[in-house]
C-alpha cells in the first residue's frame, strides 16, 4: 500500500514539474503578441522602414528601392541574407509596402483560418499527428509578429512552417517535393530551404512550443480514476477536438496553451453530463489543479477560453451533451453499464476533429478547392 502511494505521489510530482516548466516556457519564448493589431503592423512597418535605411547606407540605394517599389516575392525569398537573429528586408518584411495588387494585402484572420485548414488537410492527407498543425501555427504566429509579409510571402511561411513542424516530430515521414507538389509550382525548393532559415533565426531556434494538447495529456493524469474509462475516454477525445478547434481561431493566439487546454478539459467534462461526469470528480480536478497554482477562480483567461470554446462548440451544431441521447428508461440505463458502456459509445458527442472549422469551400495556394484537387493529392509521395 505504502509503494502504490509512493508512486502516485511520485506521478503527481513528474505532472506537476512538466507543468511548471511548459508554464514558464509558454510565458516566455513561445508568447505571441495580438500581431494582426493596427499598433503592431504599425511597429512592424517603422521598424522594416528603418532597417530599409541601415541598408542604404551600407548598401546604396539598393535597400530603399526594394523597400518602396516591394520586391518580386520569389526573388525575395530565394535572395534572402540574414545576420545574427535578424532578416534582411530582401526577405520579405519590405515586400507588402506597395498596396496596389492583391499580391501585397495585409494579411488578415482570414487567411491564417484559411492556412490553418489547409496544414490539416495535409496532415490528415499523410496521416500525421495533428498536433503538427497546433505547432506550426505556433512557428507561423511567432514569425509573423516578426516583419509584414505580402500574400505570397505568407503563403511561402505557412508552408515552410509545416515542412519544419513535419520534419522535427514526423522525422523521415515527408519529401519536401511532395510538399511542393501541393503548392501547384507556387515555391520551389530553394524557397522552402532559404525561408526555413529566416524562420529558425526570427524563431531563435524555439521549436518545441507546448501546445495545448500536450497539457491536456498531463491535465488527463489529474482526473480522477473513479470515472468509468469509456467516460475517460470520452473526455479525452472531446478536450483534443476542442483544443484543435483553438488552432484555427485566431482568437486564440494571444492566450496561453494551459489555459486553452485547462478551459477545453473542463467543456469536456461537463458536455459528458453529471450521470457520467460528477460534479464531484470535476471539482476535485480542478482543485488539483488549482494546488498546481492555475485556480480558474481567480484567471479571467481561462474562463474567456471556456466560454470561447463553449460557444464554438455549439455554434458548430454539435450534441450540447451526451445525456440529451442517452436513455431516459432506468433499466435501459442499467443495460448500458451492464454490457460496459457500448451504449454510452453509441450516444458519444461528435469528437471526430475537423480539417477546418470554417464554412465555405477550402482554398489550396492556386485558388483550387480541396475537392477538385483531391485526385492530383493521391499521387504524393510519402518517404
Amino acid at each position: 500500500m505504502m509503494v502504490c502511494r509512493r508512486e502516485a505521489t511520485d506521478y503527481l510530482l513528474d505532472i506537476s514539474q512538466r507543468l511548471m516548466a511548459m508554464r514558464d516556457q509558454e510565458a516566455s519564448n513561445y508568447a505571441v503578441p495580438d500581431y494582426l493589431a493596427a499598433e503592431w503592423q504599425l511597429k512592424l512597418k517603422e521598424a522594416a522602414e528603418e532597417a530599409a535605411v541601415i541598408m542604404t547606407d551600407g548598401n546604396g540605394n539598393n535597400g530603399a528601392v526594394a523597400a518602396r517599389n516591394g520586391t518580386n516575392s520569389n526573388h525575395t525569398a530565394t535572395t534572402a541574407t540574414t545576420t545574427g537573429n535578424r532578416i534582411s528586408p530582401g526577405a520579405g518584411s519590405q515586400a507588402g509596402s506597395s498596396s496596389s495588387t492583391s499580391n501585397n494585402t495585409q494579411i488578415n484572420e482570414l487567411w491564417r483560418e484559411k492556412i490553418c485548414e489547409w496544414c490539416y488537410q495535409v496532415v490528415d492527407h499523410f496521416d500525421f499527428n495533428r498536433e503538427v498543425v497546433s505547432v506550426t501555427m505556433s512557428y507561423l504566429d511567432r514569425y509573423l509578429a516578426t516583419r509584414t509579409v505580402n500574400r505570397r510571402i505568407f503563403q511561402l511561411a505557412a508552408m515552410t512552417a509545416l515542412y519544419l513542424a513535419i520534419k522535427l516530430f514526423e522525422p523521415g515521414k515527408l519529401r519536401m517535393s511532395s510538399l511542393i507538389d501541393l503548392s501547384r509550382g507556387y515555391f520551389m525548393s530553394e524557397h522552402i530551404v532559404t525561408m526555413e532559415d529566416s524562420m529558425l533565426q526570427s524563431l531563435k531556434w524555439h521549436v518545441h512550443p507546448p501546445t495545448p494538447l500536450a497539457y491536456c495529456r498531463d491535465f488527463m493524469g489529474l482526473v480522477s480514476s473513479d470515472i468509468h474509462p469509456v467516460a475517460r475516454h470520452d473526455v479525452n477525445e472531446l478536450a483534443r477536438f476542442m483544443t484543435e478547434l483553438s488552432v484555427c481561431d485566431y482568437w486564440f493566439v494571444t492566450k496561453k496553451p494551459s489555459s486553452i487546454a485547462l478551459a477545453s478539459l473542463i467543456n469536456a467534462m461537463e458536455l459528458q453530463g453529471p450521470r457520467r461526469i460528477e460534479n464531484r470528480h470535476k471539482m476535485e480536478f480542478l482543485s488539483r489543479v488549482a494546488e498546481l497554482g492555475m485556480d480558474i477562480t481567480n484567471d479571467d483567461e481561462i474562463v474567456e477560453c471556456y466560454e470561447r470554446l463553449a460557444e464554438m462548440y455549439r455554434s458548430g451544431g454539435y450534441s450540447p451533451n451526451l445525456e440529451d441521447s442517452s436513455p431516459s428508461n432506468p433499466l435501459e440505463e442499467e443495460d448500458e453499464d451492464e454490457e460496459d458502456g457500448s451504449s454510452a459509445r453509441d450516444a458519444r458527442v461528435a469528437t471526430i476533429s475537423p480539417t477546418g472549422v470554417a464554412d465555405g469551400p477550402d482554398v489550396l495556394f492556386d485558388g483550387t478547392s480541396a475537392t477538385t484537387a483531391s485526385d492530383n493529392e493521391e499521387e504524393m509521395e510519402c518517404a
